[in-house]
């Protein structure tokens, strides 16, 4: 074998192995290309998941009335329920059926009392307890009537003659479950002279649900 026959096997030898580490080198890389491709192949097939949780959710959301939502998150099972007022001035020449005002709120746990329209509305389903006091004057009587929805429940009644001769209250007391939604206030039946500030109240308290 002459040198050159062997220059060329060496030649040959080398370039046979050179080609062959380029080809590993391109194999590593389609390898490589195609564990790549399956991860972003998994993260489009995560983000197309969460769209359409997105869109479901969004779909659920039309519709719902949000305010009604978050009253009724703004009152949650622990939050206590209780109002007292009274009214800080004379009132006369109530109508028949008027309700009376309670500007003063001095407790309005759970914001379901209205003092400037003297309705409680019920902010969970529940069993309350309701008081009220009315005060008249001398010569003068009045009737008080405990509403629910319209409907009364329970009278007070008080007649301040000059027998007595003096101050008279109309005061009592009514348990009654309410569901969410339900309105109470006491109404003026029938007022022969003034109702007397600061004396006349009206409390309310959720017992239990």
């Amino acid at each position: 074998m002459t040198v050159r026959n062997l220059f060329l096997i060496c030649l040959f030898g080398i370039c046979s192995s050179s080609e062959a580490s380029q080809n590993q080198q391109l194999l590593d890389r389609i390898e490589a290309l195609e564990r790549t491709q399956t991860e972003l192949m998994h993260v489009v097939e995560r983000l197309s998941k969460s769209d359409s949780c997105a869109k479901a959710l969004s779909a659920k959301c039309n519709g719902i009335d949000l305010t009604h939502l978050n009253k009724r998150l703004e009152v949650n099972p622990t939050t206590p329920v209780a109002f007292s007022a009274y009214i800080n001035h004379s009132v006369d020449k109530l109508v028949h059926g008027a309700v009376i005002p309670f500007e003063r709120v001095t407790t309005n746990e759970g914001n379901a009392f209205n003092g400037g329209t003297g309705i409680f509305t019920c902010p969970k389903s529940g069993l309350y307890l309701f008081m009220w006091n009315v005060m008249v004057d001398q010569g003068h009587q009045t009737q008080i009537s405990f509403v629910v929805n319209g409907a009364t429940r329970r009278w007070s009644y008080a007649l301040a003659t000059a027998i007595n001769a003096g101050y008279q209250n109309a005061a009592n007391h009514d348990i009654v479950r309410l569901n969410e939604g339900d309105k109470v206030w006491i109404a003026d039946d029938y007022a022969s002279g003034e109702i007397h500030p600061h004396h006349t109240t009206f409390s309310g308290v959720l017992l239990s649900q």
